[in-house]
């Protein structure tokens, strides 16, 4: 203690004072500050949230990739068996790209929009080191992917996990998400209703919090179908917007990939990081990419929004006076309409996607039926859960030129 009668003395005992009341205040604001902050995130938590929150969260230093992608791993072995979504997991993949992420950020490098997002993908993508199953069973004996498709490349750039592939119809042509060899995808929400297809285990991953990202393909609605059913949001962009480079085709001048995602702002998240030209797609387009993230908070001000007329039932009256059109104008608030006519009478061709699909299909399905791996081999389904499997089961095995002749592509005799 300082002799309060030496010079300086009261100054070194305002000081002592001040230190001593910082000791004592310590403690106190540190309770405060302990009483006030919420509970800390789990790796498990963050896996109800969004991908943007999980990526925010792993940038921050908040939760480690690592334990994103242990969360995930655990909760896919936990509620898989229920759902059927995935066909193959990438465990050992899984935890080096999420090391790889907590490294880069450690070295203070950017981790990119999708840092340690665990994602999936349908399983006709190409898997660096699996075989490309496209949902048939002569597909698990091919030869392991050299390389990871042109998607799953750009999506790993941006700091996302993959975590493994996911169920769908066979070679894609399937609306339900059934699968012969594999069982079908069940719907989260209720596993007696099916995920939709064909990228039903997509849709269902995502619906079920097994990861909060992704890809499907889309000819005739395979990313929208899902998505519908099983709740969540799907993208089927613009054609030659994102390469399908790596994938197996269904009807090539048709086919797209997506992302299926929980939030809008997922899926422009992941839009954004896919887009691009490709080389290695030839109906790529040389386009530069046109970032959609950052538009989010724009609204729908000044888009021309169409409705399709023969997608609603006909009224006998102008497409703008009839009530799905008036609950279309509300719901995207719209204020004035363009041009609403339709013409109910005029005579409508088989959809191009239908006329393809068949040869699209059963040309996937030739060299498998030359090997005498035919449809019929495949395990038989219940009637009551997909009677149009059949259906597509015997398209399949049709030759190429029977199906031209069938959907009126060549002249019959």
């Amino acid at each position: 203690m300082p002799d309060p009668c030496r010079p300086g003395a009261v100054e070194a005992l305002l000081r002592l004072s001040e230190a001593a009341a910082l000791v004592l205040a310590f403690p106190l604001a540190r309770a405060r500050r302990a009483r006030a902050r919420l509970p800390p995130v789990t790796a498990d938590a963050l896996l109800d949230r969004d991908a943007a929150a999980i990526a925010e969260a792993v940038r921050a230093r908040t939760v480690p990739a690592v334990a994103v992608a242990e969360a995930a791993l655990a909760r896919i072995a936990a509620r898989n068996p229920a759902i059927n979504a995935f066909t193959e997991v990438t465990a050992d993949r899984a935890l080096a790209e999420a090391r790889a992420v907590d490294q880069a950020i450690v070295r203070g490098e950017d981790p990119g929009p999708l840092a340690g997002v665990p994602f999936a993908v349908k399983n006709l993508f190409d898997i660096r080191g699996l075989a490309t199953r496209a949902g048939s069973r002569i597909g698990r004996a091919s030869p392991p992917a050299a390389q990871d498709a042109t998607a799953i490349r750009r999506l790993r750039a941006a700091g996302a996990v993959l975590v493994g592939a996911l169920n769908m119809g066979e070679y894609a042509y399937d609306f339900t998400g059934e699968n012969a060899h594999d069982g079908p995808a069940r719907n989260p929400h209720d596993p007696a209703r099916m995920a939709g297809g064909s990228s039903g285990g997509s849709g269902a991953a995502v619906a079920a919090r097994l990861v909060p990202l992704a890809l499907g393909s889309d000819t005739n609605g395979s990313i929208r179908v899902p998505a519908a059913f099983c709740g969540v949001f799907g993208l089927k962009p613009t054609f030659g917007r994102l390469s399908r480079a790596g994938t197996v085709p269904f009807v090539a001048s048709l086919d797209h990939i997506g992302p299926l995602a929980r939030s809008v702002r997922d899926l422009a998240l992941a839009y954004d990081a896919m887009q691009g030209w490709d080389a290695e797609d030839p109906a790529c387009r040389r386009k530069a990419a046109e970032l959609v993230t950052d538009r989010l908070g724009l609204g729908a001000q000044g888009l021309r929004i169409a409705c399709l007329g023969p997608a609603l039932p006909a009224t006998g009256r102008r497409l703008s006076r009839s009530p799905q059109w008036r609950l279309a104008r509300a719901a995207l608030g719209v204020t004035r309409t363009v041009d609403a006519a339709g013409d109910p009478a005029r005579p409508r061709r088989r959809p191009d996607h239908h006329r393809g699909g068949g040869r699209g299909a059963s040309s996937r399905s030739a060299p498998h039926a030359r090997a005498g791996l035919r449809p019929r081999d495949a395990r038989p389904l219940p009637r009551r859960r997909a009677p149009s499997r059949r259906v597509a089961s015997r398209r399949t095995a049709l030759p190429p030129l029977v199906l031209r002749a069938r959907d009126g592509n060549i002249p019959r005799r």
